[in-house]
């Protein structure tokens, strides 16, 4: 499953996430809200098509706990 992501900062914080928790990642309306990111932009930050914002970055980082410069 790794293999058809891109290795981009997200994306292994999302491969850690998974691991971490034993389940897979699937992000429904509540989290896109939480975020405030919307589906689209959110997977192309994920596969590298757009940058993420320092703004973007400190909620995902606190979304998924994990240090800012993990997701630089």
């Amino acid at each position: 499953m790794e293999t058809l992501i891109s290795q981009t900062p997200l994306s292994q914080v999302i491969i850690n996430f998974e691991n971490k928790n034993l389940t897979k990642f699937t992000p429904d309306k509540r989290f896109y809200t939480h975020i405030g990111i919307n589906r689209i932009r959110f997977w192309q930050i994920v596969r590298g098509q757009k940058p993420l914002l320092a703004t973007e970055a400190r909620t995902l980082s606190e979304y998924f706990k994990v240090p800012l410069t993990d997701l630089i």
